[in-house]
């Protein structure tokens, strides 16, 4: 937990000054990899108890979560 704390004080020194662009790709990069921890992790035993529903409930949610985002800017 420190060691964490302490490279996200480091890293907001470091790339203070980076262009929006480029943060804007790193954040879709680790949004890519949370999506596929979680559909490796989650989803086989989600669909093995909910059915084929669950691809379609995770498909909304997440375009939820871009609609909601989206309003923001």
């Amino acid at each position: 937990m420190l060691i964490t704390g302490l490279l996200a004080g480091v890293g907001s020194v470091v790339f203070a000054n980076v262009p929006d662009n480029f943060v804007s790709l790193v954040g879709a990069m680790a949004a890519g990899a949370m999506l596929t921890v979680i559909s490796e992790t989650m989803l086989p035993e989600a669909y093995a108890k909910g059915g084929s529903i669950v691809g379609m409930s995770t498909i909304l949610g997440f375009l939820s979560i871009i609609v909601i985002n989206s309003w923001g800017h």
